[in-house]
């Protein structure tokens, strides 16, 4: 007879398959898979994650999306809801790649459902530390944050750090928008600090791309598909 692959429920009466094929990245048990689900930043919807899912797709992934109103509701509402899309797409189990905003909501579905996270995760530009940029924007045009402030780009995020390995791409391109309102005085991607991307425990690439630039340079793509395989940025020690 088959072995039924194992559930766990969990407090919001969702429940989790876990994989029978473990491989080994780092030190730690990770099921293999190739689905990946992209999570788009502020003001953004899943579209604008299409065109580095074709990337990972050339790379063997099978992209999934999940869009969500960015200034509408907290992070912890919008996390919820996407517990919910994981578990009804049965797309368990799934590595994360996270753009900006994107990588706060995988905080919260973090520390809400972390027995959703099994595989691997790479945030790209994500201001893990809060936004000085989105601060001053607050100051000025509040309104243009809605909901995204408080408890996420404010960076009072959840504490435990993720339960997965997370790698961390970070910009140094300052182009973009956030100019028009801070002015930096470190290392940027024209939105968010060098430093507001640091995500402790986790493994930085550096990369000379803009914000927005993130999502479309291919050798973005390249590293954040070589880390989903080996668990690692290539070119890095084992």
């Amino acid at each position: 007879m088959a072995r039924q692959p194992n559930r766990k429920p969990n407090h919001n009466g969702l429940s989790s398959k876990t994989s029978n094929h473990p491989t080994l990245f780092s030190g730690c048990l990770t099921p293999m898979t190739q689905n990946v689900l992209l999570l788009h930043g502020l003001h953004m919807t899943a579209l604008v994650m299409k065109p580095l899912g074709k990337r990972l797709a050339a790379h063997g992934f099978t992209p999934h999306y999940f869009s969500y109103p960015t200034t509408q509701g907290s992070l912890k509402s919008h996390a919820i809801a996407l517990a919910r899309h994981i578990q009804r797409n049965h797309i368990l189990p799934t590595h994360f790649v996270a753009h900006s905003l994107g990588g706060l909501l995988l905080r919260h579905l973090a520390a809400i459902h972390p027995e959703l996270l099994q595989a691997l995760a790479v945030t790209l530009g994500s201001p893990h530390q809060g936004s000085q940029t989105a601060q001053r924007v607050r100051q000025i045009m509040p309104r243009v944050l809605g909901d995204s402030w408080q408890n996420a780009l404010d960076g009072s995020l959840p504490n435990q750090p993720l339960p997965i390995e997370c790698g961390s791409i970070a910009g140094t391109v300052s182009s973009g928008l956030g100019l028009l309102v801070t002015q930096f005085a470190e290392p940027n991607d024209g939105t968010v600090a060098l430093a507001e991307t640091a995500l402790p425990n986790s493994q930085q690439l550096i990369v000379p791309c803009s914000h927005s630039g993130l999502l479309f340079d291919s050798e973005v793509a390249l590293q954040v598909a070589y880390f989903l395989q080996h668990g690692r940025f290539k070119g890095t020690a084992a």
